[in-house]
């Protein structure tokens, strides 16, 4: 083995031009991977807390709610939710749960009827303070004011653009009841925030007047519960959701945010982009080791004919040009990843602003938040050693077996 790694250093170095020329192609493709893969994989890790901390970790809601979900059927709520919450709370590895009431309106501004609509969300202050407030930016005006006698709404920017709606307006949100009766409320704009598109096209009212609306005085909608720790933790939200359905049992539905309807169909889409994005790259690097490989091969051509008139087999024939062909990647991944990781590192703590006007005309399809950050990990760091080291055995894989298949005598002939 010894003296097959010399073998294959002594080649590397016979034509240094060509294996730094490799070398750099591999260095470079690897730093790709670890910027790509970082970037990558820091936007979807905000898309997932953007989302997770305005919807929660864990949801409850009353399996009759849960079959009819896509109806709003608001009669189908948890009629008095203090009791429930209180037991939630007290299950082991929960650090919170929160009534959240949900429901769409219409919205109006002035004295003319509006067709805009918005999902209004009512919720204790606990829960903005905690979960909302920290990843949004106040675009204008102040949040809610709990002690405020009259009656007060925050708009998410998109709202406010679509409506026309500006701070101190009074608007009219029209909304039904659990009976199916209308239920308008007048409250003046105190607020318009932007910073996270899953907020942008709602609008915002204290936990009480989404109860008087849809006429649930002591009772909500839904419950969102936080594991202690990470809030998009899955381990901790499926710990935290199984808990809860034993606790509660048959008559709630208990679903963990990985299992919402949007991230079953994202996950597999972000897991399938890194894999594409690292076979691309894979194919591009190991042209460039097939070709030094090849050239490698015919200019030795004589010399594996004198090794193997000498002795030396086939298989040791591919491990000599397979072992230089590690060397040159794994020498090209080592540099890559560094290489990488300085970027990477920079962006996973400065970022990237993509500014409040285009989170406004993206829609709320995406999750996304105005500051993006790359996500650098000793996964990632693997990924790209591993990306490295397969590409120069895929280079190598063709010429190497070619090699091995030359007849000594021929071989001897064209030396």
């Amino acid at each position: 083995m010894t003296a097959l790694l010399r073998l294959a250093y002594r080649n590397a170095r016979r034509n240094g031009r060509r294996t730094l020329l490799t070398a750099a192609t591999v260095t470079i493709g690897t730093a790709f991977v670890v910027l790509a893969l970082s970037f990558l994989a820091g936007i979807f890790d905000g898309m997932v807390r953007g989302w997770v901390e305005v919807n929660g970790p864990v949801r409850v809601v009353t399996t009759a709610y849960a079959e009819r979900e896509q109806l709003r059927p608001l009669h189908e709520n948890i009629a008095e939710s203090d009791p429930i919450v209180a037991k939630l709370a007290a299950l082991e590895g929960v650090q919170s749960a929160f009534p959240i009431i949900r429901t769409g309106v219409g919205i109006s501004v002035g004295d003319e009827l509006g067709e805009d609509g918005a999902m209004l969300t009512g919720a204790p202050q606990a829960f903005y303070d905690e979960h909302v407030l920290p990843g949004l930016e106040l675009a204008g005006g102040q949040w809610l004011d709990a002690a405020a006698e009259d009656e007060q709404v925050v708009l998410g920017s998109r709202v406010a653009r679509d409506t026309g709606a500006a701070l101190g307006d009074e608007i009219l949100l029209m909304g039904t009841t659990q009976y199916g009766s209308m239920a308008p409320i007048s409250a003046e704009v105190v607020g318009v925030v932007t910073g996270n598109t899953a907020v942008e096209g709602q609008v915002f009212v204290t936990l009480d007047v989404a109860r008087w609306m849809v006429d649930i005085p002591e009772g909500t909608l839904e419950i969102v519960l936080f594991p202690e720790g990470e809030s998009d933790d899955r381990a901790a939200a499926s710990a935290v959701a199984e808990q809860a359905r034993r606790a509660l049992g048959a008559d709630y539905a208990v679903t963990p945010w990985m299992e919402a309807t949007i991230w079953v169909q994202m996950l597999p889409v972000t897991d399938a982009m890194g894999q594409v994005i690292s076979i691309i790259l894979i194919l591009v690097m190991a042209l460039a080791i097939f070709n030094t490989m090849t050239m490698s091969v015919l200019e030795r051509t004589g010399e594996i004919g004198v090794m193997r008139a000498m002795g030396q087999t086939r298989l040791g024939a591919v491990g000599v040009f397979l072992a230089e062909a590690l060397m040159i990647g794994g020498l090209g991944g080592l540099l890559g990843t560094v290489v990488g990781a300085v970027p990477a590192l920079y962006l996973e703590r400065v970022g990237v602003s993509f500014g409040a006007e285009a989170l406004e005309d993206m829609g709320d399809d995406y999750v996304m938040t105005t500051m993006m950050h790359a996500d650098f990990s000793a996964e990632i760091v693997a990924t790209a050693l591993l990306v490295g080291l397969t590409t120069a055995a895929l280079g190598a894989l063709f010429p190497s077996f070619r090699a091995a298949r030359i007849p000594p005598y021929e071989a001897m002939k064209q030396r």
